[in-house]
Formats: structure tokens, C-alpha cells, sequence
């Protein structure tokens, strides 16, 4: 029995041996684990290494004895409870609480154990804090990145290594009138038609090498619109492309709409200068036109102071004097009618006319000039119902009068036809001559004041070179249109078309 006795003893003293060995090795290995080790029974602290001291702020003599609720924010408190009376062993995460109050976010994994005979919790507490701060930071880097995606003015496309498209902003989807789901996973070349990138093929090589490409497009809109676009691409990643894209519309309108102003401006600087250059023309040509007849008028006139003249002599100076009276008459006329259409001191009639009477009238005026330049001077109504017209007679008379003035100074030995070809609503007017003509590159000006001296090839003729002008204005008050056709050598042709209601 005593032999029996000693081993059994031998045989503890080496178990507790053993244990006490086994109890220093996991003391001094959670001794120097930068997690925090607790062992507890029935919630309560048996023990705790320096580092879950130093966590929770305690001394081991002030931790031992603690329930493990004491150690955790009050929101917790209950699910603590809950998986110590349960013997919960899966990881979770709470909110721990320091001996001064504050708090940290930590891990926690739990096994149940046996330890000194006893049943334990062994408890790994690991502070996730830090852990917490950059996923929160990166929670708020991926919704700022997102907001600032989302909310930017340019489209923005980012693809992977193969350029399909992973994301798609806003911007871009209004910009072109697509889906997200529509463009998600394609290909970026499906935003370009084939002839687009045939002229600027996609450079993924260059955006491989690290290069930025920044380049203007034009990219296909879901309706089939063409939008001008400046695309800056580049590889921030080994994994994927960026695009940031610019809608170019605004851009182009607006440099459209400067270029139309400017042009519009050159335009309206020349006719001031065209304008300006045309008024001393006007007003030399006026001094001219005036001085002649009054130098015509006072110089007869002192003539006719002579005693010795015949009754003959008499006679061609009075008519020399009355033709240059009359002469001077007409240019005053045409000064006061474009001054009295030019301030809109002027109104139009409506009375019923005998359209035919007033041609015939007109014509009988002009026969004996025409006569002077061997020219003949007719009427054609082959086309004219003959129908008594409601209108403005004596606008119409002078429009027709300024006309045929005008073609017979520039027509002799030659015809001068008069035609009317009533219609529906309408009545067309014309003169036509077998003058001189106009050449084709003057047919644009023809109607601008002061124009006649400006007109080289064309024999200088007696005016102010109004007459056409005057004609142009009043045919448009009558809500009307004229115009002429010419060849050079052969003569011209005056149109002009005022609306009337025939009575």
C-alpha cells in the first residue's frame, strides 16, 4: 500500500505541476496578446490580463469581481445578458465601457470552458475602433465620392480594364437620354456611330501607356441626336478608365451666336458705311442736280433782259427756263416723298379705280418724251380682265410713273411696253424696255437710295437717283414685292405685285 500511496501522489504532484506550467504559459501568453482576455464565471470576472485592464481602465484587483455588463454601454447591456445566460460562442461586436465613462467599439469572441474545475467563459475582447473610424471614413468617402459623381455638371463614365462601362452618372444620362441599364456593361464604343470613330478611333494604348487624352467628339444620344462633346479620359487605376465628359452644345451655340452677332455687326457697320458713303454722294450729287437747273433758270432769265432777242430766241429761253423749273420741281418732289415715307408720314387708300383708265392716262404723259427718244410706248392688257381695282390709285400711278420714267432715260430707239396681268387677289405691274439693261451684280442695290451714280457702264443720267427707292418703299407700305430682271444689251423688266381685292 505504501508504494501504492507514493505514486499516486507522485502522479498529482505532477498534474498540478503540469497545470500550474499550463496556467504561466497562458498567463504569460495573454499577457503579451494586444487583446484583451477574460475569463468568466457566471458573468463575473475571475480574470484578466494587463492588456484587458488597460482597455477597460481598471486594476486587476477592481476588475476581478465585475460583471461583465458593468463593461459595456448601457445599450448592450441586455444582449451581454442574454449570451452569458445562453452560452453564446459566435463573435459580435459592442460598445465597451471605460472606468471614465468613455467608450470604444470592440470585437468580442467567447468560448465555454472549463477552468480550475469550474465552468468559465474564456473571453477575447479586441478594440475595433480604429477599424470603426476608417470604415465609417470610408462609408463617407464612397458617399461623398457618389454625391460628387452624381451631382456634377460634366457626364462621367468609368470603365474597366476592357472598357465596358461599370458606372454612369446623371449628367451624362441626361445629357444623352439614356438608361443606366441601357448603358451599364456595354462597351463604351456604343455611345459613337462607326464613322465617328473610323475619323478618332478610341486610344486605349495611349491611355495604357499612363497618357491623359483630352479630345472633342461628337457621341450618338438615345433619339439620334449628334452631341459635341470634349471627352477627358484617363487611367487613375490598373483596374478601370475614367471619362469625364462635356457637353459642348452650349459652347457651340454660343460661338455660333457670336460669330452671327459679329457678322450681323460687320454687316451693319458697312451699311452705316455704305450709308454714310451714299449720303455724300447723295449730297454732292444734289448740289449738282440743283445748280444745274438754277443756273439754267437765272442765266436765261438774264438773257431775256436783252432788248434784242427775237420772239424765237424768247420762246427757246422760256422753255429752257420751264424745263429746268420743272426739273428742279421733280427733285425737290423726290426728296419731300422719301423724307414723308422715311418718318411714316404717310397713309394708304382704299378707293375703287378704273385700272385701265390710269394706264392710259400715264402713257399719254410720257409719249412725247418717248417720242424725243425715238422710242415707242405701249400698253399691253392681253392678260387683264379689265376689272375695276380697290386700292391706292395714286401710289400705284406713282410707282408706274417713276418706272417708265426710268426706263426711257436709259432706253432710245427702242420700245417701252407697259403690261398688267390681273389674278386672284393679286395684280401684277410691269414696265419693260429694250434698253441698255443692268448689269446682274447692281440688280441687289438697284432699290437703294442714292444709287444711280454708283452704277458704272450706265450713261450718267438728270436725278437724285431716288426713284427706285421710292418705288421699292411705297410697294412695300401696300404690303406688296418688286423686283427687276435685266440682261446687258438687251434691256430690263420691272416686276412688282400688290395684293387687291377686285371689284
Amino acid at each position: 500500500m505504501g508504494n501504492t500511496d507514493n505514486n499516486i501522489n507522485h502522479s498529482t504532484e505532477t498534474i498540478t505541476k503540469e497545470l500550474n506550467e499550463l496556467k504561466e504559459r497562458l498567463s504569460a501568453i495573454s499577457e503579451i496578446t494586444s487583446e484583451g482576455v477574460f475569463i468568466l464565471e457566471n458573468g463575473f470576472c475571475l480574470y484578466a490580463n494587463s492588456r484587458g485592464c488597460e482597455m477597460l481602465g481598471y486594476s486587476p484587483d477592481e476588475i476581478v469581481g465585475m460583471h461583465a455588463t458593468q463593461a459595456v454601454s448601457e445599450e448592450f447591456i441586455e444582449l451581454v445578458k442574454h449570451r452569458i445566460t445562453n452560452k453564446m460562442e459566435d463573435t459580435f461586436e459592442v460598445k465597451a465601457l471605460r472606468k471614465n465613462k468613455s467608450t470604444f467599439f470592440a470585437e468580442v469572441k467567447s468560448r465555454n470552458r472549463f477552468y480550475e474545475d469550474k465552468q468559465a467563459l474564456i473571453v477575447v475582447m479586441r478594440d475595433i475602433s480604429d477599424y470603426k473610424l476608417s470604415l465609417q471614413n470610408l462609408t463617407e468617402s464612397k458617399n461623398k465620392y457618389r454625391t460628387v459623381i452624381e451631382n456634377a455638371g460634366d457626364g462621367i463614365i468609368v470603365g474597366d480594364i476592357n472598357g465596358h462601362i461599370i458606372e454612369v452618372n446623371k449628367s451624362f444620362l441626361h445629357m444623352t437620354g439614356f438608361s443606366k441599364e441601357e448603358l451599364l456593361n456595354q462597351h463604351i464604343s456604343v455611345i459613337f456611330s462607326p464613322s465617328s470613330l473610323e475619323g478618332k478611333p478610341l486610344r486605349f494604348d495611349l491611355l495604357q501607356q499612363g497618357e491623359t487624352i483630352i479630345i472633342e467628339r461628337i457621341i450618338c444620344g438615345k433619339s439620334g441626336e449628334d452631341i459635341p462633346v470634349e471627352m477627358n479620359s484617363k487611367k487613375p487605376d490598373k483596374n478601370y478608365f475614367l471619362t469625364i465628359i462635356r457637353d459642348l452644345r452650349e459652347r457651340k451655340k454660343a460661338q455660333d451666336d457670336l460669330l452671327r452677332i459679329n457678322e450681323e455687326l460687320r454687316t451693319a457697320r458697312d451699311k452705316a458705311e455704305e450709308s454714310d458713303r451714299l449720303k455724300s454722294s447723295f449730297l454732292t450729287n444734289m448740289s449738282h442736280e440743283i445748280r444745274t437747273p438754277m443756273n439754267g433758270i437765272i442765266g436765261f432769265t438774264e438773257l431775256l433782259k436783252r432788248q434784242d432777242l427775237s420772239p424765237e430766241i424768247q420762246q427757246d429761253y422760256l422753255n429752257i427756263i420751264l424745263s429746268s423749273g420743272q426739273q428742279l420741281l421733280n427733285i425737290i418732289n423726290d426728296v419731300l416723298e422719301i423724307s414723308k415715307i422715311e418718318t411714316g408720314h404717310i397713309t394708304l387708300e382704299k378707293v375703287p379705280f378704273d385700272i385701265l383708265s390710269m394706264l392710259r392716262e400715264i402713257v399719254t404723259f410720257f409719249k412725247p418724251i418717248a417720242q424725243q427718244g425715238n422710242t415707242t410706248l405701249s400698253i399691253n392688257t392681253s392678260k387683264c380682265n379689265l376689272a375695276i381695282l380697290s386700292g391706292d390709285p395714286a401710289k400705284i400711278q406713282q410707282v408706274l410713273t417713276n418706272l417708265i420714267n426710268n426706263s426711257l432715260k436709259f432706253t432710245k430707239n427702242g420700245h417701252v411696253e407697259v403690261g398688267i396681268i390681273t389674278r386672284a387677289g393679286e395684280t401684277m405691274f410691269y414696265v419693260k424696255d429694250t434698253g441698255i439693261g443692268i448689269p446682274e451684280h447692281y440688280t441687289s442695290t438697284i432699290f437703294d437710295r442714292f444709287t444711280q451714280a454708283e452704277h458704272p457702264g450706265i450713261n450718267k443720267q438728270k436725278g437724285t437717283g431716288l426713284g427706285l427707292s421710292i418705288c421699292k418703299k411705297l410697294v412695300d407700305i401696300m404690303d406688296g414685292n418688286i423686283w427687276v430682271e435685266s440682261t446687258v444689251g438687251q434691256g430690263s423688266t420691272f416686276y412688282f405685285v400688290i395684293p387687291f381685292v377686285m371689284m
